[in-house]
């Protein structure tokens, strides 16, 4: 369940489902420049922090240089674990994903495995991710009123067209799926309506693996505008792929697989798309459009161009943020 629902920190969240072994939390957000220190906590319970036992206590200071992690059990702190350094900075964007395990939770930032904490009471008793301190969170996968999609479709069959509602700086359309081996092309199109013949096609990003190019152009009353080609493909026959594209104040960012691969610059207003059309061979299994107006106070802006979208170290999943794999672990 996804709603759009903006994370005022502090915040406490309950989790769809009963924490389990192979289950991740995805976390995404930015730090603000005066950081002194944030906190997130798997904990058990909707309570306030300071009263709830809380399984894992995540707590990022930069006035310490450290990630401390620990445990608070009937409203007492266990022993501290301070050691990995501070991978993070003031500033930046942020991904943090937390693995539950048999033996404990394993905790990666930004794409990389930091560091397991041991469990020291039952990962069962954990129903609620919370939030306190200097951070702005964009995302948190799998807790109910999550902010995420109103506008999310599985599996959907091919030609697809998806009513998104309206796009602006900030919103993101997540494309994900299978390219059989036999595939010539397929397109996915920002446009004004349900038609690719009657309406106006804001962005058109035609992905043609078995030429080994992508092509990104805009079409306007019935006519084409001057495309741009670009090599190599960034996604092979018979393989997964997920396609991101990023509305930003001056253009479309497109990543592919969660590596940025271009700009397209706006030559329609972006106000004007409320759909979502994909044609051609391509096997899909998730078109969602996310995010939440730059407004809202806590969304940061976009990775620059030369950054990639944080991957995840725990490989394929419905969550955000996807690539390499320390644990080789699919949930």
């Amino acid at each position: 369940m996804y709603s759009n629902n903006s994370f005022n920190v502090p915040f406490v969240r309950q989790l769809e489902g009963a924490m389990h072994p192979g289950r991740a939390i995805a976390i995404y957000g930015n730090i603000p420049h005066h950081a002194s220190r944030f906190v997130i906590n798997l904990q058990c319970g909707g309570a306030p922090a300071s009263v709830s036992d809380i399984a894992l206590h995540i707590s990022v200071r930069f006035d310490q240089n450290c990630v401390v992690r620990n445990t608070q059990q009937g409203g007492g702190w266990q022993h501290e674990e301070r050691d990995g350094g501070l991978p993070l900075r003031r500033g930046g964007h942020f991904q943090m994903l937390i693995m539950c395990e048999g033996h404990g939770f394993k905790i990666a930032l930004n794409g990389q495995h930091f560091r397991e904490f041991r469990h020291r009471m039952p990962f069962q008793r954990v129903t609620h991710v919370s939030a306190e301190g200097d951070v702005h969170i964009n995302s948190v996968s799998g807790v109910i009123g999550a902010y995420g999609s109103a506008h999310q479709t599985h599996n959907p069959s091919v030609p697809h067209v998806q009513n998104i509602g309206s796009v602006y700086p900030g919103r993101c359309l997540r494309v994900r799926g299978f390219i059989p081996h036999n595939a010539y092309r397929f397109s996915v199109n920002l446009a004004t309506g349900p038609s690719m013949d009657y309406n106006d096609l804001a962005l058109h990003v035609s992905t043609r693996p078995s030429e080994g190019l992508v092509e990104l152009n805009t079409c306007r009353r019935g006519g084409w505008e001057s495309g741009q080609q670009l090599r190599p493909c960034p996604v092979a026959l018979g393989q997964s792929f997920e396609l991101m594209i990023l509305v930003d104040d001056y253009c479309y960012k497109i990543a592919f697989n969660g590596v940025h691969f271009a700009e397209w610059p706006h030559r329609h207003p972006y106000q004007g798309v409320n759909h979502v059309i994909v044609e051609g061979s391509v096997q899909l299994q998730l078109v969602s459009l996310e995010g939440q107006p730059r407004g809202g106070g806590y969304a940061p802006p976009p990775p620059p161009a030369q950054v990639p979208f944080y991957p995840s170290p725990y490989g394929n999943n419905d969550y955000h943020h996807h690539l390499p794999n320390p644990y080789h672990i699919i949930y």
